[in-house]
């Protein structure tokens, strides 16, 4: 019980710090850890935030919006601005070596929740059996768009270099 009080003291210390759970684990069994890499993948256009950015194992997509390959808004039907989001979406998280199969976490915004239900057919279509926790939410959208899905992958740790 004594072990399990220490880890909770530590992981709540570190965490008020701002230190993460790497920290922590260092703290608590005296292991040395190296510091989390981040990396950041800049926006297409000149915006201030990255498309995505890897921290350790995790991958952070900022909202995706119906974009063609030209950069141009997607108009048209719910299905075709979903599908429009969601390649975007596969394009960012190859940017990572990343798949849809390892989405963790969707926030979607959707400009009227009348259109959930042909939303959900594609987004269903589109994810198979692999569907990531999510909230939806109703939003004014940037742009007039009728959709903006955020999402959050996870990455896996890397496998160790080869041994020659």
């Amino acid at each position: 019980m004594r072990l399990f009080d220490l880890a909770r003291h530590t992981l709540l210390v570190c965490s008020v710090a701002g230190l993460g759970i790497s920290t922590a684990y260092a703290a608590s069994t005296g292991k040395s850890t190296e510091p989390t890499a981040i990396k950041r993948f800049l926006a297409d256009a000149d915006m201030p935030f990255s498309r995505a950015v890897q921290a350790g194992d995790f991958l952070f997509l900022s909202g995706q919006i119906p974009l063609n390959e030209k950069g141009e808004i997607v108009r048209g039907s719910i299905e075709d601005q979903t599908n429009a989001t969601l390649d975007r979406i596969e394009e960012a998280l190859a940017l990572a070596g990343a798949d849809l199969n390892q989405l963790v976490k969707a926030t979607v915004y959707l400009s009227d929740i009348a259109l959930y239900d042909q939303f959900n057919k594609v987004y269903k279509e589109r994810l198979g059996s692999n569907f990531p926790a999510r909230s939806l939410v109703q939003a004014k959208l940037a742009g007039g768009v009728d959709v903006e899905i955020e999402v959050q992958a996870w990455t896996g740790a890397k496998p160790p270099a080869a041994k020659h």
